[in-house]
């Protein structure tokens, strides 16, 4: 049944939105850095090429069609606390945009998107090339097992171990300490 908020249709434009993000991208950064020319064609047709070529290959639109809602996301939440820290009265947000702590905050989070992107893509090809003991029914081997063949659930199933989370639970008390006895 369709509903008002369906938009499955939007998955068949898919590559469309994918090829047009790369082309935009690709040519921003050839204008702005004049690497191969300072003329509009040379490089909206270097861009374009680009942009093409990226629809050739499926794991490329895999890949941006994951990350994009992530990043997009992020910069929507970015925008939030920005208002947020406005209505409350600092004027000065580009002091906490210059801080290297917060620039290397966005890094890391940039990077996990990244590598969540290509563990997404990537996963379950990884492990079976890797040599992944998977059985064929797609079912654990034992109860919170990582030998199937669903590459997620492999992912939860190591995250949430019981022995994962307390390791974490003590790097983080570990991290806390160091800070705060050093600070």
């Amino acid at each position: 049944m369709a509903t008002f908020l369906d938009l499955t249709l939007i998955d068949f434009f898919d590559r469309i939105f994918v090829v047009l993000l790369i082309w935009t991208i690709i040519f921003a950064i050839l204008q702005k850095t004049k690497a191969v020319s300072d003329g509009l064609g040379i490089n909206a047709i270097i861009a374009v090429a680009i942009a093409f070529l990226a629809l050739i290959s499926d794991t490329i639109i895999q890949l941006i069609s994951f990350m994009v809602p992530w990043f997009a996301l992020l910069i929507i939440f970015l925008v939030l606390l920005i208002l947020l820290f406005q209505i409350f009265g600092v004027t000065d947000v580009s002091a906490a945009v210059n801080d290297k702590t917060v620039q290397w905050t966005l890094i890391g989070v940039g990077i996990v998107i990244v590598i969540a992107a290509f563990g997404t893509v990537f996963g379950q090809q990884l492990a079976a090339a890797a040599g992944s003991s998977s059985t064929d029914s797609g079912t654990a081997t034992a109860a919170g097992g990582t030998g199937t063949t669903n590459f997620q659930q492999n992912i939860y199933s190591t995250l949430f171990n019981p022995k994962v989370l307390g390791m974490l639970v003590l790097f983080g008390v570990a991290i806390f300490a160091v800070i705060l006895l050093s600070g």
